[in-house]
């Protein structure tokens, strides 16, 4: 089972990450929709899925991306692939919250997966019982620790969660069945 959760999660990171020097670079290839306050972003990559629905958090004092969530269906099944960046100094440790209207624990199974030099990785595998609550909700927050122990959440609106996902849903689930 730890083999098939390793492959899976490299399968994820390799879905949900497309670099920013990529971006830059083929900046036409990338094909966006707005819902709300989330991005359907789709982009062709070999073999792989094309869309997920992002959103992204910025420090309102000094405009640096704090928070990267990116929500992708697979398309063959009814697995979806869930990856939060988050910049370095966290204390993996401490694990994350996962919060819908200041009530809800949700996406449990979220964890700290590895750090990079530009950021930490939170992912996890879900289904889509599981987004049930995001889909219900109106504004999640991610609790994570710092290196220190104190504690940094993170807001998420959830306003056009549900149709951006919908739209990677469908998206991806055709692009599965004319690529199998």
């Amino acid at each position: 089972m730890a083999i098939i959760t390793r492959f899976l999660m490299t399968g994820l990171a390799a879905l949900l990450l497309t670099s920013t020097a990529q971006m830059s670079v083929a900046q036409e290839a990338v094909e966006t929709t707005t819902y709300k306050d989330w991005i359907v972003r789709c982009v062709e990559r070999e073999n792989l899925p094309p869309c997920d629905a992002i959103q992204t958090a910025f420090n309102s004092e000094t405009e640096e991306r704090i928070m990267l969530t990116s929500i992708a269906h697979f398309g063959a099944t009814d697995e979806i692939g869930v990856q939060i960046w988050v910049p370095t100094g966290l204390l993996v440790s401490g694990g994350v919250l996962f919060e819908i209207d200041q009530e809800t624990r949700a996406l449990d199974t979220l964890r700290f997966t590895r750090c990079e030099a530009d950021g930490c990785f939170i992912e996890a595998i879900v289904t889509e019982d599981d987004l049930s609550p995001l889909k219900k909700g109106s504004q999640a927050a991610i609790a994570v620790l710092s290196s220190t122990g104190q504690p940094r959440i993170v807001g998420l609106s959830l306003s056009g969660f549900t149709k951006a996902f919908q739209e990677v849903k469908l998206k991806n689930t055709e692009w599965f069945a004319a690529n199998s």
